[in-house]
């Protein structure tokens, strides 16, 4: 702003102090307003709030109602695993199949009632996904109308008994479906929620003549979400597609690490998440994303079942000038590190508020639940 020392002179004329006082005045304004402009509130808040597959731990994942009680349980952003049909439309699953009857050996498992339709019995089949067996049936197999048929249901009955009574009675969503009900509740409300979309499978699909990546940034332009102050992120346990993304969109972007393996569509190449999450291999991905979203493990360290201190990992990504978002945090006593279980009933909720304290007191910059809504009470709004 113009100094007032120009006002203060003893012998300047009254007319010119008084034209002199309404510029400064004038000058100040501009400034102010100036600022506002440049610096609007920033979204999301940090730490984030987002509901990992909406608010999984109440309602079958990644449903209609989980995704409205996440935003209503404060959810910044809603997280949610995009795959393609048939006929190439962004379906919210979180897997490419929609039931599985063997992966590598690993228990069966089925998010919608695809097994129960006898006439899509003759889908069931047997592929190689990201180097694994699996035989069931495949959403890149079925057409968004046919798709449209099904209805989801509750990934861990025995875990979550009271989502599993809803079985059955909402359909598949598509990745515009949920945009939409993002940009309602924004509207309604004056709460801005957005959307964190992670990329699946998208080396398989790409081997079978899809391009998911190409069909995120379709979904991004059609949006108008084609910036950096977007309410969308984009991430991905892949390198391949998020480059792709950074080539063609601002769009913000977070690399998905998990212990042990590595990328997906970097496996030929010997590439692992040991080697990406090293100072250097950080450096690397701060080429291309804004963040990484790492799993618990590699975000803090423990001790007697507690979390105390903040990994190597962390620090070597903030250095890197990496966001980190820390997954996924559960309510069940499954899930937790025994200093937060309350009793010893696998499925009884433990003390969830104190994990998550324990992340953001370590300056995470969001937190992905399954169940924002236990926890919401940590960030102040």
């Amino acid at each position: 702003m113009m100094k007032n020392w120009l006002l203060q002179r003893p012998h300047m004329p009254p007319r010119l102090r008084r034209h002199l006082h309404t510029i400064t005045v004038i000058a100040g304004l501009l400034a102010t307003t100036q600022r506002a402009q440049a610096s609007p509130p920033a979204w999301p808040p940090v730490p984030a709030l987002i509901a990992h597959r909406g608010s999984s731990a109440l309602k079958p994942e990644m449903s209609q109602p989980a995704f409205e009680q996440a935003m209503h349980d404060g959810a910044d952003l809603l997280e949610l695993d995009v795959v393609l049909s048939k006929d190439g439309v962004l379906l919210v699953r979180h897997d490419a199949a929609l039931a599985a009857m063997e992966v590598n050996g690993e228990p069966p498992f089925s998010t919608t009632d695809v097994a129960t339709h006898a006439e899509f019995s003759t889908r069931k089949t047997t592929k190689l996904v990201d180097g694994k067996k699996e035989t069931g049936w495949f959403a890149e197999d079925f057409t968004l109308q046919e798709l449209k048929s099904l209805r989801a249901i509750e990934r861990f009955p025995q875990l979550r008994p009271s989502s599993a009574k809803l079985d059955g009675k909402f359909p598949l969503l598509t990745l515009q479906e949920v945009a939409d009900l993002a940009k309602a509740y924004t509207a309604k409300t004056n709460r801005k929620v957005g959307l964190l979309v992670e990329i699946k499978h998208a080396a398989y699909l790409k081997a079978q003549g899809q391009d998911i990546g190409q069909a995120v940034l379709k979904f991004l332009q059609h949006n108008h979400w084609s910036s950096a102050q977007a309410p969308v992120f984009v991430m991905s346990f892949e390198v391949e597609v998020l480059k792709q993304l950074r080539s063609a969109s601002p769009v913000r972007i977070l690399q998905l690490m998990r212990i042990g393996d590595g990328p997906p569509d970097l496996a030929q190449q010997g590439v692992s998440y040991v080697q990406m999450r090293s100072s250097e291999g950080l450096a690397k991905v701060a080429q291309y994303a804004q963040g990484v979203a790492l799993a618990r493990e590699m975000v803090m360290e423990t001790d007697r079942g507690r979390w105390i201190s903040l990994s190597r990992v962390t620090r070597n990504a903030k250095a890197a000038g990496l966001s980190v978002h820390v997954w996924t945090l559960r309510p069940e006593n499954l899930h937790l590190p025994s200093a937060y279980r309350k009793g010893s009933e696998p499925a009884g909720r433990g003390d969830a508020l104190e994990e998550a304290r324990a992340f953001l007191g370590a300056g995470v910059d969001g937190v992905i639940t399954d169940d924002p809504g236990a926890i919401r009470s940590l960030f102040k709004r």
